[in-house]
């Protein structure tokens, strides 16, 4: 699992060590990514969305209806419900 965000590299560091996330953050400040994705949008601002890979690197499905305050437990249901395994 990991994150992209649009913002700097620094703004993304500070970011993460504040949440103390156990997965990767990435920075994307010329939203190369954020392009290719599809979620960027005009005036700076990305879409949030969640892209499921499975382990052969095909992708699975995709979450467009991210809610920040549940998002966590989301992404666990929907993990199992795709048979990835608990850890």
């Amino acid at each position: 699992m990991f994150v992209i965000c649009c913002d700097s590299i620094e703004k993304v560091k500070k970011f993460a060590a504040e949440l103390g996330t156990p997965f990767p953050v990435l920075s994307d400040p010329d939203r190369v990514a954020a392009s290719n994705f599809g979620v960027d949008r005009a005036f700076g601002l990305s879409r949030r969305h969640t892209f499921f890979f499975g382990p052969e690197g095909k992708l699975r499905e995709i979450d467009k209806n991210v809610k920040v305050k549940s998002h966590g437990k989301d992404v666990a249901i929907k993990l199992e419900k795709l048979g990835f395994p608990k850890k």
